[in-house]
């Protein structure tokens, strides 16, 4: 999703007007912050690194893609009694600074206590975001960091522009890049196990 960075600071005390009164302290806002600030029932909303980010709303097209993969993978999870399938808009607390909203995220049985009532309470197994032109490159390095050092099992990146899916797996707390597949190509999960789709199929 396309996010657009809101900067959040707080203003030091009542001085006399001199150019040092003028000073802002910046400050790094915490969950409690970000769950205080944000409008209930809205999901536009991300907490980056102790920054507030606003996201605008997601394409059709992004949202018919999101939703042909989801019913995919609900679908295979479901049969296989795998888990449980979510999507965004829903809060995934890393830390204390990092609360993400991937586009689609998939957590196994076993691991169902990080469910909690109003948000995901942990990393999940598996992640996928769905590119749009406006996400920057830093925004989506700085969630990959996220997603590989609390260790999410495996991520894929589905990028609309250059129609790829390309495909990570985490081994000791790092990505490594399975490969980027293009139209025809099969992409198969390692999560999942068995679970596959194409390209073509989501597009």
């Amino acid at each position: 999703m396309q996010t657009t960075a809101i900067a959040v600071s707080t203003v030091a005390a009542k001085q006399p007007a001199t150019k040092r009164s003028s000073r802002v302290r910046r400050t790094r806002l915490t969950y409690e912050d970000y769950a205080a600030i944000t409008p209930a029932n809205n999901g536009n909303y991300e907490l980056i690194n102790g920054n507030l980010v606003f996201m605008p709303s997601p394409t059709p097209q992004h949202q018919r893609i999101v939703r042909r993969l989801t019913n995919a993978i609900e679908n295979y999870v479901h049969q296989n009694d795998l888990g449980e399938v979510f999507f965004a808009p829903l809060d995934v607390l890393f830390d204390e600074t990092n609360t993400l909203q991937p586009d689609i995220l998939f957590i196994k049985k076993e691991r169902a206590n990080i469910i909690g009532a109003k948000k995901i309470e942990g990393a999940p197994d598996f992640v996928i975001e769905v590119l749009s032109e406006g996400n920057a490159p830093k925004e989506m390095a700085f969630k990959k960091y996220i997603y590989e050092t609390f260790m999410v099992s495996e991520y894929w990146v589905l990028n609309l522009k250059n129609k790829t899916i390309a495909q990570y797996l985490n081994e000791a707390g790092e990505f490594q890049k399975i490969g980027t597949f293009k139209s025809g190509e099969l992409v198969k999960s390692a999560v999942l196990d068995g679970f596959q789709t194409k390209l073509d199929d989501l597009l």
